[in-house]
């Protein structure tokens, strides 16, 4: 019985001392981890000084593509330096006032949500919101994608300003500017608008618009599938719209011409 006891007894403690190995080299491992990390940003904060530095003699002489790179680069910081945000701001006023499209895309997102850095703490206003709209819209006529720096970061005009102009219940700007980005530059969410066609919880007015927006896709199987679970009537009112939304992008281009072919993806 002794031996027996005893036999359990070292089996218990053999065990225990794994756990308490087992256990030290997940704390080894976690360490290991967080000095990578750590490693990580200093790497990260270092290439950002270098790129600050590199943009710096060009947005000293005016040049606007290093302006609105080096406001980029300064409001993506890990910290919280408002001296840095205030002079980021002023450089892509400055972009701004040189009619730059770079400039006026990254303005008009932080004057709607703020997507970079961590300087902002109050939401936008009403002034904030017309303002976020001009400067997309004369963005919108420079380039179909921005891209300021490196990173995940990039601003899409057409289709940022009609999301912009839904929101603030602008709903026929807003088809406008959707139809724009998708004949200018081929932006369209198909799957999405597919979706708003068929479904049962979308108003009349609401599948029409995504079956009118997604037949400017001119992607035959998703209207093929979209049109499907419409009545002819409404199929043909979708064409109509679609017809139309064409007639208003060719007008609204006397005021915001096109982004040169070039810019596009």
């Amino acid at each position: 019985m002794k031996r027996s006891t005893d036999s359990r007894l070292r089996g218990g403690i053999l065990i225990l001392a794994l756990a308490l190995v087992g256990g030290m080299g997940c704390v080894a491992i976690d360490e290991a981890n967080r000095a990578r990390y750590r490693q990580q940003q200093q790497d990260e904060e270092a290439a950002r000084q270098r790129r600050i530095a590199n943009l710096m003699p060009a947005a000293e002489r005016g040049d606007p593509a290093a302006r609105a790179a080096l406001a980029y680069a300064l409001l993506t910081q890990s910290g919280s330096a408002q001296a840095d945000a205030t002079r980021a701001l002023a450089l892509l006023e400055q972009g701004v006032a040189q009619d730059d499209g770079m400039a006026q895309a990254l303005l008009g997102e932080i004057l709607v949500s703020s997507p970079i850095g961590r300087y902002r703490h109050f939401p936008s206003t009403p002034r904030d919101l017309a303002r976020a709209t001009t400067l997309l819209q004369r963005a919108a006529t420079k380039a179909c994608v921005c891209r300021p720096g490196p990173g995940v970061f990039r601003a899409e005009p057409a289709l940022q300003v009609g999301q912009l102009l839904h929101a603030t219940g602008h709903i026929d700007e807003s088809r406008l500017w959707r139809a724009r980005s998708i004949l200018h530059c081929g932006r369209a969410d198909r799957n999405l608008l597919v979706w708003q066609a068929k479904s049962a919880h979308a108003t009349f007015a609401q599948r029409i618009d995504a079956l009118a927006l997604l037949t400017l896709t001119d992607d035959a199987t998703s209207i093929a599938e979209a049109r499907a679970t419409l009545s002819a009537d409404d199929a043909a009112a979708a064409d109509r719209l679609a017809a139309d939304l064409r007639r208003q992008v060719a007008a609204s281009e006397r005021d915001y011409p096109a982004p040169p072919r070039k810019e596009l993806p």
